[in-house]
C-alpha cells in the first residue's frame, strides 16, 4: 500500500492526538493584533478557512500564494492553509528589498499575496499579483477571523471578536500528491537572480521527519522560532514539530535577552538558529540573572561554522545541549548532523566541542560524496525537484542523480 505523503499530515496527527493542546503562541508585540494563543484545533479550523477563502477566489491547485512576513502565528497557519489544499507557498524574505519581492511575486506567478502590516509600503511591488492582502486589516479575508484589537499573549483565538465560525469553512477536497510542489523558496540570489526552490510534499516530509527524528523532537517540547519561518519553512520544523503536537512559541525579532526571557516564560526546550544568533545570547548573559534552560535546551546550528569557543560557551555558561547541521535551501535543508555521541564521552570538553564543531555526518537516506573538484554532491529524498521556471540550472544542479 502506498499512501501519498502530504504535509497537512503533520497538522492531521496534531489535532487527531492534541486538538485541545496550545499550538502556538502568537508574537504579542506586532503592528497586528495578536492571534493569542491557538490549540491546534483552532489552527486546523483557521487553515481551513483560508484554503476556502482561496477557492473562493479561483486561486486552483498548483497556483501559488506568497506571504512576506516576519514570523507570526498568521504566517505558521499559511503553511498548512495553503500547501494543505493543494496550492503552492511562497514564503518571501521580508528582508528583501521592493525590486527583488517584485522579482519573485512575478516569476513565481502568485496570484495572491499576503503582507506583513509592517511592510504595506510593499504593496505596490505585489501589483502582479491579482490580490494583495494586508494582515490585520485583511483578516477577514483571508482566514475568515479577525482578533479583538488589542489581544496580547495568552488571549484565546475562540475569543476575539466572537466572530469566526465554531467549525472552519470546508475547503474543496484535494487528493495528495507527493509529488506535486508544495512551496517554492527563493534563494539569496547574490551571484544573479535569486532562484525558485521547488520542494515536494514528500522532501518536506522527508526532511521534518528525518530532521525531527534525529534531533529528538517529542511532545513534550517548546519549541521558539527564532529562525525565520520563510528561511527553508523553518528547517522543517514549522511541519516536524507540529507533528508531534509540541508548542510553537513565536519570536518576531531577535534579541538575546528577550530570547532568554522567553526561554524562561515558556519553559522552551528546542531552537534552531544561527551563530550570529548565538553570539547575541551569549552577549546578553552579562547582564542576566535568571535561569538559561540549563539541562533543558537542544540548540540546532547552522549557517556558519561557530569557532569551538563559542561551541564550549554554550555548552558550559547556557548548559545547552549543542547541535550542529549542515544543509541548504535545495536540499530542505537537512543533510549532515553532529550531535554528541557516546563515543565521544570520555572526551575533554574542548575536543568535544572541536568535533560537534564538524559538519557531521549525512542525515538518514542521504548519500555525500565530494567530486574531483571538490564540490560537495549530495543525494537524498530531500533535495530539490527542480528551481521554478528555469530548466537550465535544474538540469545542471541535478546531472547525474
Amino acid at each position: 500500500m502506498i499512501v501519498p505523503f502530504s504535509i497537512r499530515d503533520f497538522l492531521d496527527r496534531a489535532v487527531t492526538v492534541y486538538p485541545d493542546r496550545v499550538a502556538v503562541v502568537d508574537e504579542p508585540d506586532q503592528p497586528a493584533a495578536s492571534w493569542g494563543e491557538l490549540t491546534y484545533a483552532e489552527v486546523m479550523r483557521l487553515a481551513q478557512a483560508q484554503a476556502a477563502r482561496l477557492d473562493e477566489l479561483d486561486v486552483p491547485v498548483g497556483g501559488r500564494v506568497a506571504m512576506v512576513s516576519q514570523n507570526a502565528a498568521r504566517l505558521y497557519t499559511s503553511f498548512f492553509g495553503v500547501s494543505g489544499w493543494g496550492r503552492v507557498f511562497v514564503p518571501v524574505n521580508f528582508r528583501l528589498a521592493p525590486a527583488e519581492v517584485e522579482y519573485i511575486v512575478q516569476h513565481s506567478g502568485a496570484e495572491v499575496v499576503i503582507l506583513d502590516p509592517g511592510l504595506e509600503h510593499l504593496r505596490d511591488a505585489c501589483s502582479g499579483a491579482k490580490h494583495v492582502f494586508v494582515v490585520g486589516e485583511d483578516d477577514e479575508a483571508v482566514w475568515g477571523w479577525s482578533p479583538a484589537p488589542g489581544g496580547g499573549a495568552g488571549q484565546r483565538a475562540a475569543e476575539g471578536t466572537g466572530q469566526r465560525p465554531e467549525h472552519g469553512a470546508e475547503p474543496r477536497a484535494w487528493e495528495p500528491d507527493e509529488n506535486a510542489t508544495a512551496t517554492i523558496n527563493y534563494t539569496s540570489g547574490t551571484t544573479a537572480r535569486p532562484k525558485g526552490v521547488q520542494q515536494t510534499h514528500r522532501a518536506l516530509w522527508t526532511n521534518a521527519t528525518v530532521f525531527g527524528w534525529q534531533a529528538s523532537v517529542s511532545d513534550r517540547d517548546v519549541y521558539l522560532h527564532t529562525l525565520p519561518m520563510f528561511h527553508c519553512n523553518g528547517w522543517g520544523q514549522v511541519y516536524g514539530v507540529t507533528g508531534m503536537g509540541a508548542k510553537h512559541v513565536v519570536l518576531r525579532q531577535v534579541d538575546g535577552a528577550e530570547i532568554l526571557r522567553r526561554i524562561e516564560d515558556h519553559q522552551v526546550t528546542y531552537l534552531c538558529c544561527a551563530p550570529a544568533v548565538l553570539s547575541a545570547v551569549l552577549d546578553a548573559l552579562k547582564d542576566w540573572d535568571g535561569p538559561t534552560g540549563r539541562d533543558r535546551v537542544r540548540c540546532v546550528v547552522a549557517g556558519a561554522p561557530p569557532p569551538t569557543r563559542t561551541i564550549e560557551r554554550v555548552r558550559e555558561e547556557l548548559g545547552w545541549e549543542f547541535i550542529q547541521i549542515y544543509g541548504l535551501t535545495e536540499t530542505a535543508p537537512l543533510l549532515t548532523m553532529s550531535r554528541m555521541r557516546e563515543e565521544w564521552d570520555d572526551l575533554d570538553p574542548t575536543e568535544q566541542a572541536r568535533n560537534l564543531g564538524r559538519a557531521g555526518a549525512p542525515a538518514l537516506s542521504t548519500s555525500i560524496r565530494v567530486d574531483d573538484s571538490g564540490e560537495l554532491l549530495a543525494r537524498s529524498n530531500t533535495v530539490l525537484e527542480g528551481y521554478w521556471e528555469n530548466p537550465d540550472a535544474s538540469a545542471e544542479s541535478l546531472a547525474g542523480g
